[in-house]
This record gives C-alpha cells, sequence and structure tokens, in this order.
C-alpha cells in the first residue's frame, strides 16, 4: 500500500515476524515423525520446511493413491511457481521431484489441491531420505496463511516410508497460533498521516492572504 502525505511517500508490507509450524502427526509413522514450518520470505514467496526425525524416514511413491507430499493453498493456484532446497533442484539418485498444480491424494485424509509428485518408482528402495524444503512463489501474492486445511481438515499430507512401513502422514494443527500481519507499523503509519495533514493544513492557513 502506497500513502502520499505532502511530499512523503510511504511503503508498508505485512510482516509476519513467527512462522506457522506443524509438529504432530497421524499415519503409519510415529506422530513426532516431522515437523513442517512455513515462513514468510516476502510477501510473494514462502518458505516450506519438512523436517523429518531422522533419515530413517523418507518420501516416496507407493502407489496409494498416494502422494510425496501435498497441500492446499486459498485462492488460485494460478502464477504458483517452486524452487527446491532440499534436495537440491529436487533431483536425487532415484529420481525428481516436481510441481503438480493438479492436486493429489493423501488416502485416508483427503485430496489437496497442490503436490509434490516424484518420477522414482514405488517402494521404499526409491524414496528420498531426507528433508524436504522448498520455496513456493505466487506472482500476485502467497502469505503462511494462504496454506488452508483440506475438507478433512488437515493442512499437509505425505508418502513416507521408514525403509519396512509405508503409508500417508497427516498434519492438521499447528502448534502456534496464525500470526496476523504487524499492526505496530499500520498504527505508526496513521500517526505520520496525521501529522502530515495537519502540518499541510497548519501551512495552508498560515499563508492565506
Amino acid at each position: 500500500m502506497l500513502i502520499a502525505v505532502g511530499s512523503i511517500t510511504l511503503g508498508v508490507t505485512a510482516s509476519f515476524a513467527t512462522p506457522i509450524t506443524f509438529t504432530t502427526s497421524e499415519g503409519t509413522q510415529p506422530a513426532n515423525v516431522g515437523t513442517i514450518t512455513l515462513t514468510q520470505v516476502n510477501d510473494k514467496t514462502v518458505k516450506v520446511l519438512v523436517d523429518l526425525l531422522n533419515t530413517t524416514y523418507g518420501f516416496m511413491n507407493s502407489g496409494g493413491p498416494h502422494t510425496p507430499f501435498t497441500f492446499n493453498l486459498a485462492g488460485s493456484e494460478t502464477g504458483v511457481s517452486i524452487t527446491f532446497i532440499q534436495p537440491v533442484g529436487g533431483s536425487y539418485p532415484s529420481g525428481t521431484f516436481s510441481l503438480n498444480l493438479g492436486g493429489g491424494d493423501a488416502t485416508p485424509y483427503g485430496t489437496f489441491g497442490v503436490a509434490i509428485d516424484s518420477s522414482a518408482g514405488n517402494g521404499s528402495g526409491e524414496a528420498y531420505y531426507g528433508d524436504l524444503e522448498f520455496n513456493l512463489t505466487r506472482t500476485n501474492g502467497l502469505l503462511v496463511t494462504d496454506f488452508i486445511a483440506n475438507a478433512k481438515g488437515y493442512y499437509f499430507g505425505a508418502d513416507l516410508t521408514d525403509g519396512r512401513n509405508t503409508g500417508s502422514q497427516a498434519w492438521k494443527t499447528p502448534t502456534n497460533s496464525i500470526p496476523v500481519p504487524d499492526g505496530g507499523a499500520t498504527l505508526a503509519l496513521f500517526g505520520i498521516a496525521c501529522i502530515g495533514i495537519s502540518f499541510i493544513r497548519r501551512n495552508l492557513v498560515c499563508s492565506a492572504p
């Protein structure tokens, strides 16, 4: 938002100081199998980190219908793109991760609007064992609060293996409260605007013939 006060122009951007985290999941693996953290990078980009408990857990294709990782976004998926941080470029020995804006399944936890697919074959031997980290960008803006629950109340779904047991895992409840834009900046801006208007008005009165 841009506000002009006399010759002063101020820019305001929503600020999210605290990331959103999900620490408890349900499914084939333990409830503490991994923590999902959403961090605001800028007004168009959110960093997503799926920090698995240890490297014995991996993302995979089990032939479900399951998807290695999937989630929902509020609004349109138009203009959404991804940059993989871990694994670098989305590539690992057995395959490559890619963004699928057509969505995916995490049976029995429902369907989701956005998915991360893998070109690897089915089975634990083809899994990616490690953390999944990426930046998600939407050209018309993306916030951590744009990640929303599906019809069954789940925010994220994953197809995970511990090397033997495979199946869906889902995260439902954020650990911390959903952050809100920093109101302090808005109040400060309002105060500056009022001072500016008062200053302009006083000058106009003083300079009147």
